[in-house]
């Protein structure tokens, strides 16, 4: 018999292990102009035939590799940053990663081809030719035996130039976790924005792993997501706590709200599995959206026998048994989603970047993405993961999915149909993104509170939309025209054969 889970959180506010799903279907919902996305259940009223389905993004090239002679023994991918400030000759890309637990550096102008800058900033072993990230006067923000540095970009309206990048450094004691601010111009070179801290917690386990910091524009606010742990009981040896996630807000970036844990679905506070780093970011196309393509590790799962692991090589060498510490567990990243909140709509168990072929990438803390969904070309967007983690081949690989790709709603050949709840939009035309088959089609019915189509929008008055487009205009006859219905409370009735729908919008 499985025994019962008790949850233990020091230095937190309780609050209940439930909540109650997202407003009722009969209540209507104003988009306006958002884009929406069908990672969660916000829209979806009744589907018939049709399901949820999450996509798995493709492997692509490998974008940064362990070759450097400071960069020694294994490292983690941390963040991938498009900056995209005019003040910029063109966009770029910076990922920041760690190279002997010192945070480094690699630039990129399209996200797929990259370049180690010779910074020469930080000075390791006499020489300061190398890409590794620092403080203006030329050190590094902390001991390389210390929590490297976050980075994050501050988008909010105003920011000083001298200050667009933050990052901030732990100071961890007896007495809790003290964040310290840093501010950049170029993501670069950091200054100490002042030597008090701007968090204090003595939330268990607060800030032991890569947490998501970043300017709201929904919110018009800070918001960070950080880790912190639950002690389980009765305890477990091998897995005595489990990672998870709270949320913290703050409207100047000094003053911040108590943590408050997330709730995970229908199951609450205690997740089944541990979220190791969550990199929960606003979605590019819709930032009231956030996406936590967080990283899983299945703690007590070991993939690999011993036998197999002697194949591997191991690049720790600061503990006593590195083949067992890298084959005693292996991980993944799963997604969740949140809208401005501190609960997570769990649509999908399932991993959504797995470890597929080769040993290597069933060693532990592997198939990790870093934080950042960024789109690379006008149809697809892209997501970078760290592969053979504590190896000598450790490297960041670039994983690509179609734009707003990360799920749809999917209908097999025999077709079926998705009603939304009500809602009320602004605009003027339906821009749908979505796929078909070469025999599959997809219609779209506008109905009214009460469910019964609107005269002139039935499916029948519909052109059958076939192809692969990503902001595709529904057409009935009369023409694409929705002014007449425009802050009128409807229902979309999307009738659907061999084909995925990606995400909505009503365009102006």
């Amino acid at each position: 018999m499985i025994p019962r889970l008790r949850l233990v959180l020091p230095g937190c506010l309780i609050v209940p292990l439930f909540v109650a799903s997202v407003a009722t279907a009969a209540k209507p919902v104003d988009i306006g102009s958002r884009r929406e996305l069908f990672v969660d259940r916000f829209l979806v009223d009744r589907l018939d035939g049709v399901r949820h389905r999450l996509h798995r993004p493709r492997p692509a090239e490998i974008s940064v590799t362990l070759d450097q002679p400071w960069e020694k023994h294994f490292y983690n991918g941390v963040s991938v940053i498009h900056d995209t400030h005019p003040a910029n000759d063109k966009p770029r890309f910076l990922l920041y990663y760690s190279a002997s637990n010192r945070l480094a550096v690699a630039v990129s102008h399209d996200g797929v081809h990259w370049t180690k800058p010779l910074l020469g900033i930080v000075e390791i072993d006499g020489n300061r030719k190398n890409n590794l990230v620092g403080s203006v006067d030329g050190r590094l923000m902390v001991s390389d035996k210390g929590p490297m540095p976050e980075i994050f970009l501050d988008r909010r309206p105003g920011v000083k130039p001298s200050e667009r990048f933050k990052a901030f450094t732990l100071i961890e004691g007896r007495g809790g976790t003290r964040v310290i601010a840093w501010v950049s111009g170029d993501g670069f070179r950091f200054a100490k924005l002042r030597d008090k801290p701007i968090i204090h917690t003595t939330l268990y386990g607060a800030f032991d792993g890569f947490e998501s910091m970043f300017w709201s524009e929904v919110e018009q606010q800070y918001v960070i997501y950080l880790r912190y742990a639950i002690k389980v009981s009765p305890p477990n040896p091998r897995d005595p706590n489990r990672r998870s996630v709270a949320r913290m807000a703050s409207k100047d970036l000094f003053n911040w709200t108590k943590p408050r844990p997330m709730t995970f679905g229908k199951v609450g506070l205690l997740p089944p599995d541990h979220h190791y780093n969550n990199q929960t970011m606003p979605y590019f196309r819709a930032p009231q959206i956030y996406v936590a393509l967080s990283n899983r590790l299945a703690q007590t799962r070991q993939a690999l026998s011993p036998a197999e692991g002697v194949k591997l090589k191991p690049s720790r060498s600061d503990i006593a048994d590195p083949l067992k510490w890298l084959i005693g567990d292996c991980a993944d990243t799963v997604m969740l989603t949140t809208r401005a909140s501190a609960h997570y709509d769990r649509l999908f168990m399932e991993g959504i970047v797995r470890p597929g072929p080769g040993a290597e990438n069933w060693t532990t803390r592997s198939n990790y993405a870093l934080r950042g969904l960024h789109p690379t070309s006008p149809r697809e967007m892209s997501i970078w993961v760290t592969r053979h983690n504590g190896q000598a081949s450790c490297h960041v690989r670039r994983f690509v999915f179609r734009t707003d790709g990360l799920a749809s709603i999917e209908a097999p050949y025999a077709g079926g149909d998705l009603v939304t709840r009500p809602l009320r939009f602004s605009g003027k035309s339906l821009q749908i993104n979505y796929a078909t088959s070469a025999v599959g089609g997809l219609r779209v019915e506008i109905q009214d509170a009460e469910r019964q189509p609107i005269k002139g929008y039935t499916l029948a008055d519909c052109r059958e939309m076939i192809g692969d487009r990503i902001d595709q205009a529904v057409a009935w006859k009369s023409g694409t025209d929705l002014s007449s219905l425009s802050g009128k409370t409807i229902r979309l009735r999307f009738r659907m054969q061999d084909a995925n729908l990606f995400s909505l919008r009503f365009a102006d």
